[in-house]
């Protein structure tokens, strides 16, 4: 039994990390795609806003409140903490993962239709920095919280017992998860207006 919980566990790990993945990617192939549908007119109102926002952006610091920056981040992390602990997770995540994509694709592929392909610029800026810290963040808590979620679906199915998930190692990897994601709400607040201005002065010139 030993042996054989130790060479499954790996194994329930990478389906549910392939799950949320597949969400992940469909959600932003979907905000992709929605950003392409835009006809001319959406185009060039699209185009407007980003200009208007990139000249916002290199004259002045943006209107930004730290508590909203912050809490764009971190409430997902929060409802994949809150998802992964009952049996909604295994419906509740996918969903969760699959807006996460949605979100973080869409903007990013609006402004590589106004701007081609220096777009890329501000949005690796406005989106990707902070990416590097939420995103290993959400995994990290979506993948055991999707596991989760399935025993509970088997011990109500009479299948197992799923046991208790708020143990010591929970605790630990919810807090790095926190602290990843609260780090990327401070970049994103901090360090992504400085060096948007500069790009902003770049992509206007």
């Amino acid at each position: 039994m030993r042996i054989r919980k130790k060479w499954d566990l790996p194994s329930e790990q990478t389906g549910a990390l392939a799950v949320l993945s597949l969400a992940f990617l469909v959600g932003g192939s979907a905000g992709c795609f929605l950003a392409a549908l835009s006809g001319k007119s959406g185009a060039e109102e699209l185009g407007s806003y980003l200009v208007d926002y990139l000249t916002l952006a290199g004259g002045t610091d943006l209107p930004r409140n730290l508590w909203t920056v912050v809490w764009g981040q971190v409430r997902y992390l929060l409802a994949a903490l809150v998802l992964g602990l009952t049996a909604l997770g295994l419906v509740g995540l996918p969903v969760l993962f699959g807006l996460r994509g949605f979100f973080f694709a869409f903007p990013v592929a609006c402004f590589c239709r106004v701007f081609g392909v220096r777009g890329l610029f501000p949005a690796f800026i406005l989106f990707f920095l902070p990416a590097l810290l939420w995103a290993p963040a959400l995994f990290a808590a979506g993948v055991p919280g999707f596991l989760f979620s399935q025993r509970l679906l088997r011990q109500f199915l009479g299948e197992g017992r799923s046991g208790f998930p708020l143990h010591g190692t929970w605790w630990c990897r919810s807090g790095l998860c926190a602290g990843l994601t609260l780090a990327a709400g401070l970049l994103e607040y901090w360090v992504i207006p400085v060096l948007l201005r500069a790009v902003a002065h770049v992509i206007l010139s």
